[in-house]
């Protein structure tokens, strides 16, 4: 989430400071020609750079000091060169243009990427690639005339390419403001509905999360199931597990688990956190043989993979009790009834000597 606003205030730099730029070249006439184009450059890539860089924010792609060093050092030190050192307008106008082609294609080709799969994004994305899209042809166009020669100076005489270029470039900063701004507001809204359907700890459905899947997916009967079985699965002297080995420890054994459970089940199914050291599994259209089969799969499974934690584990292990339950018939009801009795049946489990699973049966308990 802390990426998502640190892009939107590169965003909003970017927009200021390409502002200054297009500010420059109306405020500054009466100023020396070198550092008029010296001040425009200098805003107009560093716009373009914090552009840039608040896009790779958004897609979680932090960029390192090194690439953005590339991305700014060359152009900035060509175009002061081409400017100051070796006069040249046209050279100076190729290296600028094609760097500014170069930048706004890859900007929109990131938002494009990874906004257009969400429907709430979509359209602000494509707005936005269409201006990009027109900023990158009439680029081109700027680019070519200014090598060739063939560009007027700015405030000179009128020049279409230059025209159009600048007005395009200005609705890209003035649409772009709410459009950007809209883009990063849905992903920090997406994210916080994330963070409050999933446990922090072990990335998974958290007992809100799970209401929130079930409201999605009534009427079961959509989903043409048939049964229904509950596990739900506990750590074995998790108190005493703390109070050994600390809670840092504690919460590693958590996340392990939390990571075997989503290695283990169908994409169909739904693991939650219940509470605690306690997590829950909904199995749709499974039989109780095949439910007892799991359970003792995953047991196994976490028993192996917690001993990567600590080697202590081999001469202490860290076991699992599982408490089992099975509906043939499937509603929000039964699912409610359904995993009460497998945590009657995970209390069987722990009476009987813990790290072992129960099957639910109205003599045991």
């Amino acid at each position: 989430m802390s990426q998502k606003v640190e892009g939107a205030r590169y965003w909003a730099a970017a927009l200021g400071v390409l502002s200054l730029a297009y500010l420059s070249q109306i405020s500054m006439q009466n100023a020396p020609r070198t550092l008029l184009v010296t001040t425009f450059n200098t805003c107009l890539i560093l716009g373009h750079s914090l552009w840039l860089i608040g896009a790779w924010h958004f897609v979680y792609v932090k960029p390192s000091l090194t690439r953005i060093a590339i991305l700014i050092v060359p152009v900035f030190i060509l175009a002061l060169i081409f400017t100051v050192i070796w006069p040249d307008r046209e050279c100076r106008l190729a290296v600028i243009g094609v760097w500014l082609i170069c930048v706004r294609g890859h900007y929109g080709w990131v938002l494009w990427q990874h906004a257009k799969h969400d429907k709430n994004e979509y359209l602000a994305t494509q707005i936005t690639v269409v201006v990009v899209l027109l900023e990158i042809a009439l680029s081109a166009l700027y680019t070519l005339y200014g090598t060739f020669g063939s560009l007027p100076n700015i405030g000179s005489t009128f020049s279409w390419v230059g025209g159009y270029t600048w007005l395009v470039a200005l609705i890209g900063i003035v649409a772009g403001t709410p459009l950007l701004m809209l883009l990063s507001a849905g992903r920090f809204v997406r994210k916080l509905e994330y963070a409050a359907h999933h446990d922090e700890l072990t990335d998974i459905l958290n007992r809100h999360g799970l209401s929130k899947c079930l409201e999605n997916i009534m009427p079961l009967s959509k989903r043409k199931c048939d049964s229904l079985a509950v596990i739900m699965l506990d750590v074995d002297h998790f108190k005493h597990v703390n109070d050994t080995y600390g809670h840092t420890m504690g919460d590693a054994i958590l996340a392990e688990l939390g990571a075997t459970l989503k290695t283990q089940v169908r994409s169909s199914d739904l693991v939650v956190r219940w509470g605690g050291e306690e997590f829950c599994i909904l199995l749709f259209d499974i039989t109780p043989t095949h439910t007892l089969q799991l359970s003792e799969k995953i047991r196994d499974t976490f028993s192996k993979n917690v001993l990567n934690l600590s080697p202590q584990f081999i001469t202490n292990p860290i076991t699992l009790s599982a408490g089992l339950a099975f509906s043939d018939t499937v509603s929000r009801k039964h699912i409610e009834s359904t995993q009460a009795l497998a945590d009657r049946a995970l209390y069987v489990a722990k009476k009987n000597g813990r790290n072992r699973s129960e099957l639910y049966s109205n003599e045991e308990v």
